[in-house]
């Protein structure tokens, strides 16, 4: 909610009041004077009917203001929240390419156990492919010939990392849908709260012919 808009709803709601207290201050006064004529007394009646409807609007457009305002920081903090795990999940996605790439140029130095080093790039190739997913390169590294402690501490770590990958991928997911949530909440209460601020306008403005109408019947000479 821009600080304009405030100082529109919080203008328009001042006048409504003043108007309103201007309204009860010519009544008290002409009725200390004169009691008002059949037909101006029915004009005081409207004036004040009005008036209290034009109350009433304004108070309804003040509480639509303060969501307006709400769901503006409620959309913000979420936007700030998704982002935020956007670029978590970019620093798990990348930490475990580097691993994987790692994994790959390390199987390239392998020379004493050769078949070792042909069938793990192979099973690494049908990874990058998208032939099988990442667990189950873990499980073809395991059946291989020659398995050993060195594999099976990077196969650890490539399970941390894509246990990492997977939660924060899941947590990008829930901030984006809190995000779209936020926003929905936010365009429903900008336009609640305009269609209300444009009805206290309209309120405001009956209120006001009514009450000069009132003043002027009360002022001419004559009615008593």
């Amino acid at each position: 909610m821009s600080e304009s808009a405030f100082t529109v709803w919080g203008g328009i709601f001042a006048a409504a009041l003043l108007a309103v207290a201007a309204l009860a201050l010519l009544l008290s006064s002409g009725a200390a004077v004169r009691k008002p004529s059949p037909d101006c007394r029915a004009l005081v009646q409207e004036a004040r009917e009005l008036e209290e409807i034009a109350a009433a609007a304004f108070t309804k457009a003040l509480e639509a203001a303060d969501t307006a305002a709400r769901t503006s920081v409620e959309l913000e903090n979420a936007e700030n929240h998704r982002d935020d795990c956007d670029r978590l999940q970019v620093t798990a996605a990348h930490a475990l390419a580097d691993a994987l790439q790692r994994l790959s140029l390390d199987d390239g130095t392998v020379s004493a156990r050769e078949p070792v080093g042909e069938a793990s790039r192979a099973a690494m190739v049908a990874y990058r492919q998208g032939v099988i997913s990442v667990e189950q390169l873990q499980t073809l590294w395991q059946q291989i010939d020659g398995w050993d402690a060195t594999h099976e501490e990077q196969s650890h770590e490539l399970t941390r990392l894509r246990a990492d990958d997977v939660e924060a991928r899941r947590r990008y997911d829930a901030a984006a849908l809190l995000e779209r949530s936020a926003r929905q909440a936010y365009e429903i209460a900008q336009v609640a709260a305009r269609a209300l601020t444009d009805e206290a306008a309209e309120a405001a403005g009956e209120a006001q012919q009514a009450r000069i109408a009132a003043q002027d019947c009360l002022r001419r000479p004559g009615r008593r």
